[in-house]
């Protein structure tokens, strides 16, 4: 009864090509909107994807991006590689709590109901300012919680002054040893020391071709900056990789040589890259972008960010989770007899 009554006041639609500049626009506006919320990141992803918006009164008042892909001929929302953010966002609202949060609760519970008729499984995760969980709990989703690192940029003194003890003095010590830090628009470059950085630990990494598509239309669109840290003979030996939009950056990728190794490269790059958002993008906000892994969370926290949670949910259908499990148990099954 309270879902039709909302579905009546409430129209939830896939949005059409020629809205979605309309809809990035609407992404700007939203105080949850990302870079990675924009329909022309969504595209660069390579995936198939639909924008949900949901309509009050002919109005686009919320929305909700989703990327598709089949599994074992299943149709799964997920994220594309490299988007740590995506999930429902609002129109700004400046109307007193009580009335924004009811408001909000209603729409999120008709986008749920939209988005599990159209899919057998789904998951993602919000932006950070996306905090109330509970109408899509009430929908049968189950939630999680993870964690990133904010740093207020209003006052870079400050910034400074809040960084860990070690943190300063790394950055020191590299500005000691004559490492410099050239803004680089070369991507190979930058992606060849984060392969350096999987290769050290074992792992080759799967998303070179889909990162060098988001830096080719994140680069036309003046979005992306490499921080690249060079030795006195010029030899790269790191790299900070930012992206941003109009409300602040993301560290979404970095990389060393372990062969070249200097304890405050990195570091050095990093902060950088952060002075950068500030002085020459204006910004006031810089986002780790977080990582559950604990030596790289260690090293984010003594950038002095606030640390903040960002929450994800997950659903499928209840008959394709049995499905799912039986197929599960099959193949553990047949792995043993082997």
């Amino acid at each position: 009864m309270i879902i039709s009554s909302l579905q009546s006041r409430y129209i939830v639609r896939s949005l059409k090509v020629d809205e979605y500049e309309k809809w990035d626009n609407f992404v700007d506006e939203s105080p949850q909107g990302t870079v990675f919320h924009k329909s022309y990141w969504l595209k660069a992803s390579g995936k198939r994807f639909k924008i949900y918006g949901c309509f009050k009164g002919g109005n686009l008042v919320a929305g909700f991006p989703i990327v598709s892909r089949l599994r074992f001929g299943i149709k799964c929302g997920v994220h594309p590689y490299l988007t740590p953010y995506l999930g429902i966002l609002f129109k700004e609202n400046k109307t007193k709590y009580i009335s924004r949060m009811s408001e909000e609760k209603n729409m999120s519970r008709v986008i749920a109901k939209k988005i599990k008729e159209d899919f057998g499984k789904i998951n993602f995760s919000f932006s950070p300012l996306i905090v109330d969980l509970q109408p899509f709990i009430w929908e049968g989703f189950s939630s999680s919680v993870k964690y990133t690192y904010l740093l207020n940029l209003t006052d870079l003194e400050k910034v400074w002054e809040d960084m860990g003890d070690s943190r300063r003095n790394d950055i020191r010590r590299a500005e000691k040893d004559k490492i410099s830090i050239e803004l680089s628009d070369n991507f190979e470059k930058t992606f060849a020391l984060v392969e350096k950085t999987f290769q050290r630990q074992k792992i080759k990494p799967t998303f070179r071709a889909d990162a060098l598509t988001y830096n080719e239309v994140l680069k036309h669109r003046k979005q992306c900056q490499a921080f690249l840290s060079k030795d006195k003979k010029g030899d790269n030996i790191a790299v900070v990789y930012i992206v941003w939009d109009s409300k602040r950056s993301y560290y979404l990728l970095g990389g060393y040589d372990p062969k070249k190794r200097h304890h405050g490269v990195s570091a050095l790059a990093m902060w950088e890259a952060i002075k950068f958002t500030k002085e020459r993008l204006g910004l006031n906000e810089f986002d780790f972008e977080g990582s559950m892994i604990q030596p790289v969370e260690q090293y984010f926290r003594k950038f002095g960010g606030k640390l903040t949670p960002y929450y994800s949910v997950a659903w499928i259908k209840p008959f394709l989770k049995v499905i799912l499990s039986l197929k599960k148990m099959v193949g553990s099954s047949l792995r043993k007899l082997r």
